[in-house]
């Protein structure tokens, strides 16, 4: 979860399958879900990714050989086949509902009046990844933080913008707004839920002026009509204008053009700006009054009007990051020939392709439109920022103009700190390709900004509103899921510069605060330039850990490096991951209050702070408190649960303690981070990873149980159906894997911990081509009884993607009772655990071995 807060403020303040229809007039089902049976199918097999048609190799890459590449061509890596196999599309945009999430977040389930915020998603029409998102906006939701943009408690649309980022709590997106009025002195238009209609790619209501609004979406620009109501005047107000800044406006009544700029940027108090372009093109006459950076179109009557009938005006817009001739070229060459009606049909077909890479069967209606609005936010970002001739700007104040390589796309709105975790490795999966490019574009971008990555990416700015450098996880997430079309040994150095920090900022946001004394103590204390030492230690630790993951998994080709001290730097950073001990106080029964072993302030001079289970707003933990941060040791979990046992005199490897632990933790789901004892917040990025560690014990049926009552109870198919902000589709990611029964706990390490799939049969069309088969006999059913994969027993509750990645069948059988299944695998089957020592941490005792009945 991202919340803008500025540091002086002390508190918070259908139809979508659309063959055979009109596309046009005919909808009916207000919130964009069809009629079709989910076995209704499409004949062909996949096309190639949207962009990238018939595309060679990378350059330099042998065709024959892929293995063998030019040395000189540093994108010139082995990429995975665009080509999947061949299988029948089913009709599935059907089930995605883009206004989940467009509401408030339900209470607390611990009854505390804590603000949970909204969901922050948006139901603009946007292709995957596009740039463009192009939809409503509404005045914010009052007494609350309330980001621009989208809220659906309002009753009222000020615009509609053409960017928007989904999710999240900053000011940000809200370019170019538009709004189609009858009378002059109109700004912002009533409207009612049930003359709405939000559907993948496209966005359509009938506002009280009667204007009727339909929007549709391409990469980089978009097709509006709107219908007037008869013998009314037809305006259309459109403001060069973005959330954080506004700019200039030229109109060119003859050839029916309009165009313009505007600043934006500043992204959560980025102090930084770009400047965004557009070029709109309409096929109706007419005359304009401008003022500032706006302007008033007024559409011209047709000569012999038909009675009963209003204008219907069509408007075909393009944008860029780099100049109103880029705009008008992206417009040109994608939606410049197409009518409405294929440009919705477009985007119907890009959504359908993408949600077809994984095929669910059987289940609930509700459990579907669950799954596939998820995964449909799980598509909608990092989004494009080159346009169709390859340019976009450098991530710096210079701003000049750069060129993708031939074949390839630029990115931009890394929201790094959210996307780690739960949703690179999904893309990493199903979308290697422009993973692939995603990996490269941060590269470029730390090539121009000073050497790091940049910490939040929005434009081409860089935002430090969360801690710890998350694009480097990310990098070595995507490249440990198989993406490896990227320069990855260019990625290897920026990785290792920033952590010894050689390199230390991006756009003069510093990377890695306080870095100096982690390293030389050990941890991060207060006051040495960290805001929130005690929760970001356990991030670096974190980087710390996947960072020395990806750079001994791509060594250093450079024979000085080889041969000089940085060599050994890999291996110092898995020693680094270990720092997160490191605020674990062995007195703490010293410490007045403390009850348990538990994540606590440290000084600088080593002594230990007061007792702090909870702090001030941001003052110690970011956006958690102590208990939640406590369990963020993804990567050596059985080494935070010794840490766990209160009395190691007994015995310090039972696991008795954490499981009791995780327990009283998961009693609510919910909790926000201000109720004690501390709960589960599952709304909020750190508690992604506490469903599944009941797997690195003897009671794994704890998990299966614990992520069923989070799918069912936290995540609904109401506009207030998320338990947080979606962060750029990180929460939508948590439901995804939950529902496949498969999650990627640990950074960098490919694998996943098991729990019970929701559905009963689910296929995943890899990138390569590959598919994985999961089945689900007596799901929703959800204890599992056995696993096996290809027809072998499988025990564990972990699974390496090895053996996945070449395809496989997975087999589960459920129950409705508690199974031995998981509870005592073989010693190398079981779910890794990775010391600071470069061991694996054995596995813990239980109270008692589980005794099959």
């Amino acid at each position: 979860m991202m919340r803008f807060k500025n540091t002086l403020i002390a508190g918070l303040l259908g139809c979508t399958m659309l063959a055979g229809c009109n596309g046009s007039d005919g909808d009916k089902a207000a919130t964009g879900q069809g009629t079709y049976d989910e076995m209704t199918v499409r004949n062909g097999a996949p096309q190639d990714d949207a962009g990238k048609e018939n595309q060679p190799g990378p350059v330099g890459q042998n065709q024959d050989n892929p293995d063998e590449q030019k040395q000189d061509d540093p994108l010139a890596i082995n990429r995975l086949d665009p080509l999947p196999a061949p299988r029948t599309d089913m009709a599935l945009t059907q089930f995605v509902d883009p206004l989940i999430g467009t509401g408030q977040v339900p209470a607390t389930d611990t009854g505390t009046k804590e603000d949970l915020l909204g969901g922050f998603t948006t139901p603009s029409a946007s292709v995957p990844f596009g740039m463009i998102a192009w939809g409503p906006d509404t005045p914010p939701v009052p007494n609350t933080w309330s980001p621009p943009g989208y809220h659906y408690t309002q009753a009222s649309i000020t615009g509609f913008s053409m960017t928007h980022l989904s999710g999240v709590g900053c000011d940000a997106g809200g370019a170019f707004p538009v709004l189609p009025v009858t009378d002059a002195k109109q700004s912002s238009i009533v409207f009612s839920h049930g003359d709405e209609i939000a559907q993948a790619g496209y966005y359509s209501v009938k506002m009280s002026n009667a204007v009727q609004v339909q929007l549709a979406a391409a990469e980089r620009s978009g097709s509006g009509q709107f219908t007037y109501p008869a013998a009314s005047p037809a305006m259309l107000k459109i403001t060069s204008k973005t959330n954080n800044g506004t700019g200039t406006i030229s109109v060119d009544q003859p050839n029916r053009t309009v165009s313009g700029d505007a600043t934006g940027g500043g992204f959560c108090g980025a102090g930084q700006s770009y400047k965004l372009y557009f070029h709109a093109a309409f096929d109706q006459p007419f005359t304009a009054t401008t003022s500032g950076a706006a302007a008033t179109l007024t559409f011209t009557p047709p000569p012999a009007p038909v009675s009963g009938v209003g204008i219907k005006a069509g408007m075909k817009v393009g944008l860029s990051y780099v100049s109103a001739s880029n705009a008008k070229a992206n417009l040109e060459a994608e939606t410049g020939a197409m009518s409405f009606d294929q440009t919705r049909q477009n985007a119907d077909d890009a959504w359908n392709k993408r949600l077809n890479t994984i095929q669910i069967t059987g289940g609930s209606t509700d459990d579907k439109k669950k799954f596939y609005t998820a995964l449909y936010h799980a598509f909608l970002a990092p989004s494009i920022f080159s346009d169709v001739n390859g340019d976009f700007i450098s991530f710096n104040s210079a701003a000049t103009t750069r060129k993708a390589p031939a074949g390839h796309v630029q990115y931009t709105t890394f929201s790094s700190w959210d996307t780690y975790r739960s949703l690179i490795p999904l893309q990493a999966l199903l979308a290697p390709l422009e993973v692939g490019d995603m990996m490269q574009s941060l590269i470029f971008d730390a090539d121009d900004c000073g050497g790091t990555f940049p910490m939040w990416a929005e434009g081409n700015n860089n935002s430090n509103i969360m801690p710890g450098d998350g694009a480097s996880i990310i990098v070595a997430q995507a490249h440990a899921f198989g993406v490896k079309d990227f320069d990855t040994q260019k990625a290897r150095t920026i990785m290792l510069d920033t952590a010894f920090g050689r390199k230390t900022t991006c756009r003069g946001v510093r990377t890695l605060p306080g870095l100096s004394g982690y390293i030389s103590r050990g941890y991060l204390a207060k006051g040495a330039g960290e805001g929130q030492p005690t929760s970001t230690n356990m991030e670096y630790a974190s980087t710390d850990f996947a960072v020395s993951r990806f750079t001994s998994a791509v060594p250093a080709s450079d024979a000085q490096i080889v041969a000089g001290d940085t060599a050994a730097e890999p291996a110092s950073l898995l020693t680094r991951s270990g720092n997160w001990a490191n605020l674990f106080n062995p007195d703490w029964r010293k410490v007045k209050g403390q009850p348990y072993p538990q994540l606590q302030p440290r000084n600088s001079d080593g002594t230990w702070r007061p007792y702090l289970p909870v702090s001030t707003w941001d003052n110690d933990y970011r956006e958690g408190n102590a208990e939640q941060y406590t369990f963020m040791v993804p990567h050596d979990i059985r080494g935070l649960f010794r840490k766990l046992v209160i009395d190691p005199t007994k015995d310090a490897n039972a696991e008795n303690d954490a499981v009791a632990r995780l327990d009283e933790f998961t009693m609510n789901l919910n909790g926000g981070w201000s109720y004690q004892p501390a709960r589960l917040w599952i709304g909020n990025e750190p508690g992604f990873l506490t469903p599944w560690m009941y797997n690195w014990t003897s009671q794994p049926h704890k998990t299966q149980a614990l992520v069923r009552r989070i799918l069912d109870e936290q995540f609904t198919t109401a506009p207030s159906g998320l338990p947080g902000n979606d962060d750029e589709g990180a929460m939508s990611g948590i439901f995804v894997w939950g529902a496949l029964g498969l999650y990627p706990e640990i950074p960098a390490v490919p694998g996943f911990a098991l729990n019970s799939p929701l559905f009963p049969k689910a296929s995943i069309l890899l990138g390569n081509g590959k598919v994985i088969t999961i089945s689900a006999d007596k799901s929703p059913a959800k204890y599992i009884q056995k696993l096996t994969v290809n027809g072998s027993p499988h025990d564990s509750p972990w699974i390496g993607l090895d053996k996945l990645s070449a395809g496989a069948r997975l087999d589960f059988s459920l129950a409705g009772t508690v199974s031995c299944w998981g509870t005592n695998p073989a010693t190398d089957t079981l779910p890794p655990s990775f010391a600071a020592d470069g061991t694996q941490t054995p596995r813990l005792k239980p109270e008692k071995e589980c005794a099959p009945n």
